[in-house]
């Protein structure tokens, strides 16, 4: 579960700003929170940010994607490679100065703290903290080529010694097998997810891949197909590339992997069924049908399995009670025993309803028209009413994060 993440000089985003998945004391629409008895403040299951176009608010995703990229890849770098360097290009001072990034969760019920700072030469600063009984101990601190361990010093020092500048001192201690830091890493890998804005070739794989796990996975689909009213009974699915696998496996893992694996989306045959008669899905369904069913297989799959989902611009191509019924799986009561959160971006104003999102779930970008430096701050900090329409007041200009349009 995420609970907190800071950006610093990071494209548009100069001076620091914090995104925040922790609750206000608010008591209304307690079903939008996780509340499961860790030993944190109550956790938001989603979040939604708003703003004008070039406003920041997809900088804000791309922080996330950069820094899960970094964790993921750095290891791989060569000595001399540089890191890919983003920063504030409007103020060249933070062209010489560090993007610095922090973020806070729960893995396995352990809450941690990871912050890292570079430019396009090296890791200046890294740090990471994890809460054992509710404090804060220090796992490892880096400070350029200079470390600093609280436990397996030698294991770690040893590490550290075949660590190069240019990586995360966490990949390359995953690499190397050193287990204290798997939760950090995994968490980076498997529970953080994103969904592009866009709708590529390809997409709907992974919702193809849940669906041959399993006969219940294949029944949950169909009945949120249902349930949205797309009217889709039955979805068939038959791969050439099933001849290509060992036949010795067993169908529904051939079928698995032939989905997984496969680069060319033409070797996949979909037919989908409405009313017993059958349509080909690339060709014959709408674009919004295909939209959602792309999403909904990451959807479930979160859900199940605590995931996070990150999602710029979740409104495109979807109708808005479709929007609404996505947002609400996460919300619903009878899928409160999962931990999983959604934070996307939309400008869908009709969203902004305080019978769907809290008032801390709501978050705003603007950008200053003075220095092109992007804000980002949430709904709370100017303490609406819980009777005030917020759509209007947005649209009104209240709250800021609004296109200003001259002529």
């Amino acid at each position: 579960m995420l609970v907190e993440f800071s950006i610093e000089n990071f494209r548009s985003i100069k001076d620091k700003v914090v995104f925040s998945m922790v609750a206000t004391k608010d008591n209304s629409l307690q079903k939008n929170l996780i509340t499961n008895g860790f030993k944190t403040d109550n956790l938001l299951r989603s979040a939604v940010i708003y703003g004008a176009n070039a406003s920041g608010k997809s900088n804000v995703i791309k922080a996330f994607y950069f820094f899960k990229a970094l964790v993921l890849n750095s290891h791989n770098h060569q000595k001399g490679q540089g890191i890919k360097y983003e920063p504030f290009k409007l103020d060249k001072n933070c062209l010489q100065i560090p993007t610095k990034f922090q973020i806070i969760f729960i893995q396995n019920n352990i809450k941690y703290d990871y912050s890292v700072a570079f430019n396009g030469a090296e890791i200046l600063e890294e740090t990471l903290y994890w809460y054992g009984n509710t404090r804060r101990a220090l796992l490892f601190e880096r400070k350029k080529d200079v470390f600093r361990f609280t436990r397996d010093k030698n294991i770690q020092s040893f590490i550290a010694e075949r660590t190069l500048d240019n990586t995360l001192y966490l990949s390359k201690a995953t690499q190397e097998n050193y287990k204290v830091v798997f939760p950090v890493f995994y968490w980076f890998k498997d529970q953080l997810q994103f969904i592009s804005s866009y709708q590529p070739i390809g997409s709907e794989r992974p919702t193809l891949a849940y669906i041959q796990k399993s006969i219940k996975n294949k029944e949950r689909v169909l009945k949120i197909l249902s349930e949205a009213d797309l009217a889709l009974v039955d979805i068939k699915i038959n791969s050439k590339l099933l001849n290509k696998i060992p036949e010795s496996l067993p169908p529904e893992i051939r079928s698995y992997i032939s989905l997984v694996k496969a680069l060319p989306l033409e070797e996949i045959n979909i037919k989908t069924s409405h009313k017993g008669v059958l349509f080909d899905y690339f060709d014959e369904e709408s674009e919004g049908t295909k939209r959602f069913f792309s999403l909904i297989g990451p959807w479930l799959d979160a859900l199940e399995h605590n995931r996070i989902i990150v999602i710029d611009e979740l409104d495109i191509k979807l109708h808005h009670k479709l929007n609404v019924f996505l947002i609400e799986l996460f919300h619903n009561q009878s899928n409160l025993n999962t931990n999983a959160q959604l934070i996307f971006t939309t400008h869908n104003t009709n969203l902004l309803d305080q019978t769907l999102f809290r008032r801390d779930q709501v978050w705003f970008t603007e950008k200053n028209n003075e220095n092109g430096n992007t804000d980002l701050f949430s709904l709370t900090e100017f303490s609406p009413r819980k009777d005030k329409d917020i759509e209007r007041g947005y649209l009104a200009g209240r709250y800021g994060a609004l296109p200003f349009i001259t002529g």
